[in-house]
């Protein structure tokens, strides 16, 4: 019995050094396959914005925040005047993301309205959150629905940002309008428009909502301003999304933002984060789990980023065909349905 007993005290270290080793083994293992993972990724991803100071940058730093502390990768931002700039390169797989509206990819994607040359390599990674656009005439104006503009002084032209033209297009196609259907007032950008419309030379307003040039124009315009509402009819709808691809409506309630003086049906597209079809997998399914896993964090860095939520990430308003990645992503995540993937193929024919 004592030797039996001897025995046994004799195999404990033995059995406590195997234990050790099978955990340093187990470590080492996975401390592996996380190295070989960083070592299949690049250090360093470029994403693309619009200009220091627009939301669109401000998206595009609160995604890079997340991405370079959360992986093994560093995500640099790199402002542009617009898409046009950084599309070209893209399209050619020479820069791996950037941010986008959804209306602007879908134009891009097909090379039609400001868009005279179809991009057809960028692929989206994610949707992220809406973002409302609309006229704003004073709440005193006749001016409430898109068809009410007939006549009117619209700002128009939009030399400076051309994507506006179709914009604001479609709110005019919404209410069965076209540009010869307004008296057209040139402005080439946003606060040239804002001076317009305070000045009297135009009677309605186009920026998004919660901007703060609606913030402004409704302090000092008597009696405030409120949004012109779009029509609601199927046909109103067609024309709108048909003039401008990625279109489409949302209601917001009544007090969501400035000059919402009721609940009301605004235009709406969506903003997004593209990349080139020929990024490798590993990049897209990196970069996706990190904004998946950590979605919380992403939509604490800025006020803006609250709607950047899961459910938003895949969407049957998409209007350009995710990424291969993306989908193999989001069908293991079981948010991929077939209605999303007879939509894939319709995007894929153009």
């Amino acid at each position: 019995m004592e030797k039996q007993r001897t025995r046994l005290f004799s195999l404990a270290p033995a059995l406590t050094f195997g234990a050790a080793l099978m955990g340093d083994l187990l470590f080492l293992s996975k401390a592996s396959a996380a190295g070989a993972e960083a070592k299949s990724l690049p250090r360093s991803v470029v994403i693309a914005t619009h200009a220091v100071g627009s939301g669109f940058h401000a998206d595009g730093s609160a995604v890079a925040k997340v991405v370079s502390e959360k992986s093994p990768m560093t995500m640099v931002v790199r402002p542009h005047p617009g898409p046009p700039a950084w599309l070209p390169a893209m399209n050619n797989g020479e820069i791996e993301f950037g941010v986008i509206v959804g209306s602007d990819g879908a134009t891009a994607y097909r090379g039609v309205g400001a868009h005279r040359k179809a991009y057809a390599n960028i692929r989206l990674l994610t949707i992220g959150a809406p973002m409302h656009l609309a006229f704003w005439a004073p709440v005193a104006s006749p001016i409430k629905t898109t068809a009410d503009l007939k006549g009117r002084r619209v700002p128009s032209g939009w030399a400076g940002l051309p994507i506006i033209q179709y914009t604001a297009g479609a709110a005019l196609a919404n209410g069965g309008l076209t540009w010869d259907d307004v008296a057209k007032v040139p402005v080439a950008e946003l606060a040239e428009n804002l001076r317009a419309f305070m000045e009297g030379r135009t009677e309605v307003l186009w920026h998004s909502v919660g901007a703060p040039a609606v913030q402004e124009a409704n302090v000092r315009t008597s009696g405030g301003i409120r949004a012109v509402v779009i029509r609601t009819s199927p046909e109103s709808l067609k024309r709108m999304a048909d003039f401008n691809p990625g279109t489409y409506m949302m209601t917001l309630k009544k007090g969501a933002a400035v000059g919402i003086v009721e609940d009301m049906p605004v235009q709406s597209e969506d903003i997004t984060v593209v990349a080139p079809a020929q990024l490798p997998e590993e990049v897209v399914g990196a970069v996706l789990k990190v904004l998946w896993d950590n979605n919380e964090e992403l939509r604490k860095v800025i006020p803006r980023m609250r709607d950047w939520s899961r459910e938003r990430m895949v969407s049957t308003q998409a209007a350009v065909p995710y990424h291969p990645a993306a989908i193999k992503f989001f069908r293991e995540k079981g948010v991929w349905s077939p209605e999303m993937e007879a939509l894939q193929q319709k995007l894929l024919g153009r």
